[in-house]
């Protein structure tokens, strides 16, 4: 007995049904994603270590943190042209 067998009997099919639903279709990376483009930044060493050490903790990419930070940078931006 294979340690799936109990996963196969969980899902009884009905008469007619079919026996797979349809994946989701996988999202892009965003290497491949025509909507990012990669950019080139000097960080201080001491910052990319703390950068890679938040992101480890955080189970987020370094690109998602930098991009947040970016997008919350630009908004505070816009923000202070309308004082």
């Amino acid at each position: 007995m294979s340690r799936f067998d109990d996963l196969l009997k969980a899902k009884k099919l009905k008469p007619g049904e079919p026996d797979l639903e349809p994946a989701p279709a996988p999202a892009l990376p965003k290497s491949k994603d025509p909507n990012f483009v990669r950019a080139t930044v000097y960080l201080p060493k001491q910052m990319h270590r703390d950068l890679k050490s938040a992101a480890a903790q955080s189970g987020e990419e370094i690109s998602e943190l930098v991009e947040k930070s970016v997008a919350q940078y630009l908004q505070q931006l816009s923000g202070n042209k309308n004082i």
